[in-house]
């Protein structure tokens, strides 16, 4: 079996250090040469610089081990998925992971004033071939048609609680932003625009219909999947990571 090639980005914080403990994980190798697509499969940190690569090793077909930041517990967990952007929450994981977070899922909410847009960086949409601006503006558009609740923006930096703006929310529109996990965590419904996020199976993925939320009965196992879908350090390092994604295309394939 090939042990995937690790790249990293000189000078950055996170790439060299996802890199380095994804090769030892894994018993791979590890790169600077992030321009040079090497054969075999390939592990990459979501960092910027890495993006062309990402988008070349993609239109090859080449097999992807994707990392960036964890769906929850940022500062502590990072997330790996393989040949995606993030997991979609099916699988039958146990909650022990989830249940560290100390997050209890609320009821659902159907009850609420305002839509709460939230918006990924315009980096992140210029990566994706999409501008920030074009997309609020289209977003906007498409809710004044369909309905009259006011819209609030929330932006990824702010230093005001995302409860705050959750509680008086009808529903969260996210482009692919891990908001719409804290809304669903609050029992406030989604509209998930990204076809690959994973959120999107969680609620509605077509705004014109944002008066008719869903409310899926499977919110629990599906936070549980997405908590055993990312890992410390330590783990990545340890291989944790790397037997619980090579035991995962097993299971698949059985």
């Amino acid at each position: 079996m090939l042990k995937p090639v690790s790249y990293c980005v000189p000078g950055e914080v996170t790439s060299p250090k996802f890199a380095y403990g994804f090769a030892k994980g894994c018993k791979g190798s590890i790169t600077d040469e992030y321009t040079y697509l090497f054969e075999g499969p390939l592990a990459l940190f979501a960092s910027p610089p890495m993006w062309p690569l990402i988008r070349r090793a993609q239109a090859a077909g080449r097999t992807i081990y994707y990392g960036d930041h964890g769906y929850f517990g940022r500062r502590r967990f990072f997330r790996i998925t393989k040949n995606a952007y993030q997991h979609d929450g099916r699988g039958t994981a146990s909650p022990d992971r989830w249940i560290f977070f100390q997050r209890p899922m609320q009821p659902w909410r159907k009850t609420g004033r305002t839509i709460l847009v939230c918006p990924n960086t315009a980096t992140y949409f210029g990566l994706h071939g999409l501008n920030v601006d074009r997309w609020l503006i289209e977003v906007r558009e498409t809710l004044a048609r369909v309905t009259d609740r006011p819209i609030r923006i929330r932006w990824k930096v702010t230093a005001r609680p995302i409860e705050d703006d959750l509680a008086d929310a009808w529903a969260v529109v996210v482009f692919s932003s891990a908001a719409a996990l804290d809304g669903l965590v609050a029992g406030v419904p989604c509209v998930t625009l990204a076809p690959w996020a994973a959120s999107r199976r969680m609620g509605l993925t077509d705004l014109t219909q944002i008066e008719s939320p869903i409310y899926p009965d499977d919110r629990d196992p599906f936070f549980w999947n997405l908590a055993n879908h990312q890992w410390t350090w330590q783990e990545i390092f340890g291989g944790v990571a790397w037997r619980a994604l090579q035991e995962e295309e097993e299971t698949r394939a059985a």
